[in-house]
């Protein structure tokens, strides 16, 4: 393996805080608008990291001439079979053009059963609605149609609402 690799990179998460490959090194005196930024973009950078993964290794399915090395690379990552598939599997199914940003790589693994068009069709109401990755998964499913209506009664009149 190239020693590139093994160097320890920090990235800038807002003023006063620093990513690194064991967590967040924070300044005693961060603000809290630079601490919301940096979560703001800790969370874009986990979202962004699972589909990176999956389009480099969706990638890499187009140099068979790789080999070995391919496979000693994605030990590396320190993912397991089943996550590297899932990843690889997301990024083939939402080429980056079918992607919609303002909801999770998890949303998009939620509806990437269903057929176009009704998958983008899901993750854009989740997006408009703000939709958790359980809403998606509930309306895909139909759960969320399920939901039982419970009735309040007045022992006084015996009015429901």
């Amino acid at each position: 393996m190239p020693d590139a690799l093994q160097v320890s990179h920090s990235i800038a998460l807002s003023r006063g805080i620093q990513l690194t490959e064991t967590g967040a090194h924070i300044d005693r005196d961060v603000s809290l608008e630079a601490w919301g930024a940096a979560l703001q973009t800790c969370q874009s950078l986990a979202n962004a990291s699972l589909w990176a993964l999956g389009d480099l290794l969706l990638h890499a399915h187009s140099h068979p001439e790789w080999g070995e090395t391919y496979t000693q690379f994605l030990s590396l990552t320190g993912k397991s079979y089943s996550s590297l598939t899932k990843a690889t599997y997301l990024a083939k199914t939402y080429p980056v053009e079918a992607r919609i940003e303002g909801v999770s790589w998890s949303h998009h693994a939620e509806a990437a059963s269903l057929p176009e068009p009704e998958r983008r069709a899901l993750l854009l109401r989740a997006r408009d609605e703000g939709w958790t990755r359980e809403q998606v998964r509930d309306h895909r499913t139909g759960a969320d149609t399920r939901a039982v209506v419970t009735h309040q009664t007045c022992p006084s009149c015996g009015h429901q609402w």
